[in-house]
């Protein structure tokens, strides 16, 4: 039982590990004995086994890093995500869900059986019931160019570009499950509550703390990265071996008391 998570000597791809909750989960990941590859814009200066700087939005970036990615891995986390602002819309949209899809769909055949894929969504994107036609439509369009177009045509993404983002990064995540299960590889990911992260000083400085307070949990504080970095290593685990294609929210009860009616649905959430 020394290795009940099931990481030791496994291979591992993260992005956005150089700060926040991605960080966090990969300080973890070290020490429970894996191999990371780490793909990041930014530097990063834990001990992984490499780092390749890697443009998300930018599908010649994608493939350039892909070429340095060893034929087989066990685990894949999608942890690269920007803000509005500073990021516009077809930035932020190809960052966190272009870039994602396509490294996943591309990395996704070098997986082993009883490996997985977990990734950071959001409680933002949980409305996706509501939004799912306009979610449907990007979701359609299967490359890089016909993304952008779309997004630089559209003019109003539903509520708002960062949600949108995560909407289509959680029904994405849903679609895929039957296509990796038949391989015997897990698909999930997270909803973060608000968290104490460089993400959440810079939409602070622009829309004010006091916002990102209607969202915290009644536990009375923001989570940290790594109550955040633990719950998407978990989700990979050995520990979480036959769930796949859930979205968690990780929130301490936020959206429990959302849909049982004890706070008001600010977000939309169903």
């Amino acid at each position: 039982m020394s290795d009940v998570l099931g990481y030791r000597g496994k291979k591992i791809v993260m992005t956005g590990i150089a700060s926040g909750m991605g960080e966090a989960a990969a300080r973890l990941l070290l020490e429970l004995g894996a191999e990371i590859h780490a793909l990041d814009i930014a530097p990063v200066a834990l001990p992984v086994a490499q780092v390749i700087r890697t443009d998300m939005k930018d599908q010649a970036s994608i493939d350039a890093a892909l070429a340095g990615l060893p034929a087989g891995i066990d685990f894949l986390f999608n942890c690269a995500g920007v803000p509005s602002p500073p990021f516009g819309q077809v930035e932020l949209v190809m960052i966190n869900f272009t870039g994602m899809r396509y490294l996943t769909d591309a990395l996704a055949p070098r997986i082993a059986a009883g490996g997985g894929i977990a990734s950071i969504a959001s409680t933002a994107g949980m409305a996706w019931r509501d939004n799912l036609e306009q979610v449907d439509a990007f979701l359609a369009l299967t490359d890089f160019t016909a993304q952008q177009a779309w997004l630089e045509q559209t003019e109003t993404l539903k509520p708002d570009p960062y949600s949108f983002s995560k909407q289509c990064m959680i029904v994405y995540c849903m679609r895929k499950t039957s296509e990796l299960a038949a391989r015997n590889i897990r698909i999930n990911c997270i909803a973060p509550a608000p968290t104490a992260t460089p993400f959440i000083d810079k939409q602070s400085a622009q829309y004010g703390l006091d916002v990102y307070k209607l969202f915290m949990p009644s536990i009375g504080r923001f989570a940290t990265p790594a109550e955040m970095g633990n719950a998407l290593v978990l989700l990979n685990s050995n520990l979480a071996s036959f769930i796949s294609g859930l979205c968690v929210p990780v929130d301490f009860g936020y959206a429990a008391e959302v849909l049982t009616g004890e706070r008001d649905n600010l977000l939309g959430l169903s």
